[in-house]
């Protein structure tokens, strides 16, 4: 019998430090040693601890200081605010018109005084001691909604008693959804008119349906058909809990509702009038007009109230609140590059003593002098003739299609319209691009090898890496001349994080005080062309925003987009193809470059907008700091604004590697095991030579590399981790660096409406034919 007794292992836990049953001191004799003092880690402890050692009601009661700050600045904000809430109203369906609308709810209230300018339609109502001005944008015309939802306090959807919507408000609802959505009431005229209780009931949950299936805040529909539904509609739009849009909370902005200006040569300085809405005015910031950019402020004034919600008689004096000084923000948007500032210095003597030394190769019995005559082939010639060659790569790539192609294509176009309902108005000439995006997604970045070139000399800028993800690529190097003119953050991050903790807290003397927040003012726009002045005439819904310092300034523009579902034309990453890009409240048009949303630090060239994950636009545009979403659409061979793809800014960083890919194919000769005789991916000696230490691989997923060079007609040996399948082919693929083009312009707003407005028309139209013959 063993008398040793239990040994402990290795694994065994030693015994908690407070059991003083097993010898261990007890808590209190712990506390009582330690006298206050803490350990390191308790001191160091993580958040989640932290967060446990806080006894439940202190956390309650931080909750309720933190609600409760909120708040008080949402109350500060809304006391100091003298301007009315915007409100704009858009009908969907077969709904109600806005201004019909608004007319009837305008007699829901004696005491109503209902004022208009070009841009807006006011209420000034005395029994909620508030004002409501309501904006009426057309629904067909895409800019003039955008501009009023980004200066809108809530947005009214008149939903239709059918709950039936058409194609142009399923896109139209896409894209306000995309660009913000500040705080939405669901009203459905004529929901009060019907007698029966349960039709009612079925009818409302119908539409609460249709705003739930669309995501959007379904706080329930409100009826507008009596006296006390208007009334209650009025006291919603008042009193409901305002969402300002990121757009607003950042920038400070002017709805115009007056537009005058003094010409002075060919500049005028423009005068804007309306309220100061969005964070505190600032004369020193810069302004920015859509369509035709961004100018200086010289002062802001107060004006006279159109709109009071009591009448005086006592003319108020203009007061200056705000002046512009030397802090004024430049107008530089671009760096203008120094031709000379990557050139080298002057070559000393003895470096020109060495280059007159080296050995060149000249005709039999020539002079030194002559040999200084004698021209060589220049590495430019060589850079130059590439550069042509990338530019009609694409061209290389295609086959030539017979002579009669057109007419099939048509006739396949025309069959395939008829069987599956396609528009009549789609554009034949896209049915290349199908083809093109087809063989793409088959064959992913193929190129056939040139033979009338040497392969060396045709991808000559292209390199193999060795790994995707591992292999190092200097941001910094082969970077092109527009490059120069671009402006780089040294820390994005930080300097985003200044930047937004300035908003609202500039005690600077070109800033408005806090009181004249909401104020009817003047704002004086310096040195604005006369063009501006009469474009703007006619314009209704005029949106004005203060920039944030670097924004005017021009960098490269990352955003993470996904392609519409109505965009069914494959859209290529060429130079041909122009958008139209919405970010925040800018307008602009520019060549857009397409990579992949993945990890890492280089990014994969789609050749193709992808259909269903989502992808990086690259452009070179002013500076935005996220978030901000975007927009973006295309212009039609008939002229018209169509909804591409939808999406946000990732960052501005010029430093983001894309590379493009070419894929070189081969086919296995002979098979002997790991052994293998590759033909027709290379056509001469030298080429095999020049591209041996890329790796190979196969779609089966066999690595291999080139051994040696078989013959003169481009057969080469390699050597495989495993053995080839005889169905398999042989693949090398070689990067290239590429970068967005620039042809930055802004965006003038002079394109037709979609191709969904006209169905939409003609839907609404035997809607209502129907209707009519139903009650005959």
């Amino acid at each position: 019998m063993s008398t040793t007794g239990h040994r402990a292992g290795v694994f065994k836990k030693p015994s908690k430090p407070h059991k003083s049953w097993k010898g261990k001191r007890t808590k209190g004799e712990i506390t009582s040693d330690n006298r206050g003092r803490e350990g390191v880690k308790q001191i160091t402890r993580s958040a989640q601890s932290t967060h446990r050692a806080i006894s439940k009601d202190a956390r309650r009661n931080q909750l309720k200081m933190a609600r409760d700050r909120k708040m008080a600045d949402a109350m500060e904000r809304r006391r100091t605010s003298n301007a009315p809430c915007l409100v704009t109203v858009i009908s969907l369906g077969t709904g109600a018109r806005p201004t019909e609308f608004l007319k009837k709810v305008a007699t829901c209230d004696e005491t109503i005084i209902q004022t208009s300018s070009p841009s807006t339609i006011d209420f000034a109502i005395p029994r909620f001691k508030s004002r409501l001005s309501f904006l009426t944008p057309p629904k067909e015309d895409v800019d003039s909604v955008l501009d009023a939802i980004r200066a809108s306090d809530v947005l009214c959807f008149l939903w239709p008693l059918s709950g039936e919507l058409s194609e142009w408000d399923e896109q139209l609802l896409t894209i306000v959804k995309a660009a913000g959505l500040p705080t939405i009431v669901s009203v459905v005229p004529g929901l009060g008119g019907i007698q029966n209780h349960k039709k009612k009931e079925d009818v409302r949950k119908g539409i609460e349906f249709v705003i739930q299936k669309w995501s959007m805040s379904n706080s329930g529909v409100l009826p507008a058909d009596s006296v006390s539904d208007n009334l209650q509609l009025l006291r919603t739009l008042n009193e409901t809990k305002k969402k300002p849009l990121t757009l607003q909370a950042r920038h400070s902005y002017m709805l115009v509702e007056n537009l005058e200006g003094s010409v002075d040569g060919e500049t005028c300085t423009l005068v804007a009038q309306g309220y100061l809405r969005g964070p505190e005015w600032n004369a020193n910031n810069l302004i920015h007009l859509p369509g035709y950019g961004d100018f200086q402020i010289s002062k802001i004034e107060t004006a006279a109230d159109p709109h009071p919600l009591k009448p005086s008689s006592k003319p108020q004096d203009p007061q200056i609140i705000a002046s512009a000084d030397d802090k004024i923000q430049s107008l530089d948007s671009e760096i203008q590059p120094d031709g000379m500032d990557g050139e080298q210095t002057w070559p000393t003597q003895e470096e020109l003593e060495e280059a007159d030394k080296e050995m060149r190769r000249v005709p039999k019995g020539t002079s030194s002098y002559q040999a200084a005559w004698i021209l060589e082939e220049s590495d430019e010639d060589e850079e130059d003739e590439d550069e042509d060659m990338d530019d009609e790569e694409e061209e290389e790539e295609e086959e030539e299609e017979p002579e009669g192609m057109e007419d099939l294509q048509s006739e396949a176009g025309e069959s395939e319209m008829e069987e599956e309902g396609i528009d009549e108005d789609i554009n034949m000439s896209e049915v290349e691009k199908y083809r093109k995006e087809r063989e793409n997604a088959q064959w992913p970045d193929e190129v056939d090898t040139p033979m009338d070139q040497p392969a060396r000399i045709r991808f000559q800028k292209y390199r193999g890496l060795k790994s995707f993800r591992t292999s190092t690529w200097d941001p910094k190097e082969n970077l092109p001349l527009d490059y120069a003119r671009i402006f780089q953050f040294q820390n994005y991050k930080n300097t985003k994080k200044n930047v937004l903790n300035k908003i609202g807290n500039d005690d600077s003397d070109a800033a408005i005080s806090k009181k004249h927040n909401g104020v009817f003012a003047s704002v004086f726009i310096e040195k604005v062309p006369v063009s501006v002045l009469e474009a703007y005439k006619e314009t209704k819904n005029l949106v004005l925003f203060q920039l944030l310092p670097h924004e005017q300034k021009m960098s490269v523009v990352n955003m993470v987009l996904k392609k519409h579902p109505s965009c069914t034309i494959p859209i290529s990453s060429d130079e041909n193809q122009k958008f139209i890009f919405y970010i925040g409240y800018r307008q602009f048009e520019a060549n857009a470059l397409f990579s992949s949303n993945s990890p890492g630090d280089k990014f994969k060239m789609e050749r193709f907008m992808p259909q269903e994950k989502t992808f990086v636009a690259t452009v070179y545009a002013p500076i935005v700091f996220n978030p901000a979403t975007v927009l973006c659409f295309r212009q039609d061979d008939k002229g018209r604004q169509e909804l591409v793809a939808t999406g946000s800014v990732l960052d501005t960083n010029p430093d983001r590697i894309v590379l493009k890919r070419t894929v070189l194919s081969g086919h296995p000769y002979k098979i002997n095991r790991r052994a293998v005789v590759v033909r027709y991916m290379f056509f001469n000696r030298e080429d095999i030579e020049w591209f041996k230490p890329v790796e190979l691989y196969t779609p089966s997923g066999r690595r291999g590399h080139i051994k040696e060079a078989v013959g003169t007609h481009g057969h080469m040996k390699c050597r495989f981790d495993q053995q080839l399948n005889a169905q398999d082919s042989v693949m090398l693929n070689l990067y290239k660096r590429v970068f967005p083009v620039w042809n930055y312009s802004l965006f003038n707003r002079n394109l037709n409406p979609s191709r969904f407005v006209e169905r939409s028309r003609v839907e609404s139209i035997n809607l209502v034919n129907e209707d009519a013959m139903e009650m005959e």
